[in-house]
């Protein structure tokens, strides 16, 4: 690599890149396309603090990661996170509070950073965090969730504060799904990416590569569309 690499400039670039794709992905809607391009000028603002910063010394992250739970409502085969005892099935204890989340996200803004992933255990059991996650329009909050627990107050705070994208996991058809994660969750994620797609809000999808999936794909099993 160049002595000359500037790595504030090349994350600058990337979350440009980024931010453009979602747009030109959302002009069939107003709503969506309307936060994205207010949030393309924070993430402009939010890329001057970190070079600010980057003359002091300091390279700041354009992306953070939040653990913001400890639990989960689910038991998936091979879930890293329980293996690493991150996540179990006790009282959560030493959590943060919803007030000291909202701190640090903060503190995330004043230092230029664009993007918190939230993540778990399963994060949308703290829904005392989200909302509070999703009073800073500045930052774009991708949830990497299960897709098991939405509800109607979770699709009210979805479709009004567009800043939240959740990022539904999967494992593709209902046999391996289920398989891995229990019976009937498959259908549950499909009902619940059904209902975020009535209210035309931005979903990603989170698919788990393994060899019975593969194998599935080029057999012709598994559509991929």
């Amino acid at each position: 690599m160049e002595n000359n690499f500037k790595l504030q400039e090349y994350l600058a670039e990337g979350a440009e890149i980024i931010v453009k794709d979602a747009i030109k992905a959302s002009l069939k809607n107003p709503k969506e396309s309307l936060f994205l391009v207010k949030f393309a000028k924070h993430t402009r603002k939010a890329s001057k603090i970190r070079q600010e910063y980057e003359k002091k010394g300091q390279n700041i992250p354009i992306f953070l990661i939040a653990s913001i739970a400890s639990s989960c409502n689910l038991h998936c085969t091979g879930c890293y996170s329980r293996a690493n005892d991150a996540c179990n099935d006790d009282e959560p204890s030493n959590q943060l509070s919803d007030n000291e989340w909202e701190d640090i996200f903060a503190q995330a803004k004043e230092l230029g950073i664009s993007f918190i992933v939230l993540a778990g255990g399963e994060p949308m059991i703290r829904e005392d965090v989200i909302i509070k996650a999703s009073q800073f329009k500045e930052i774009l909050f991708p949830i990497f969730t299960n897709g098991t627990l939405l509800n109607n107050d979770y699709l009210k705070l979805f479709e009004e504060n567009r800043n939240l994208v959740p990022i539904v996991s999967i494992e593709s058809d209902e046999r391996i799904t289920d398989l891995r994660r229990g019976e009937g969750v498959y259908n549950t994620i499909l009902n619940s990416m059904e209902l975020m797609k009535e209210i035309t809000l931005s979903l990603d999808l989170h698919l788990h590569l393994q060899k019975e999936i593969c194998q599935g794909c080029f057999q012709g099993n598994i559509p991929i569309s």
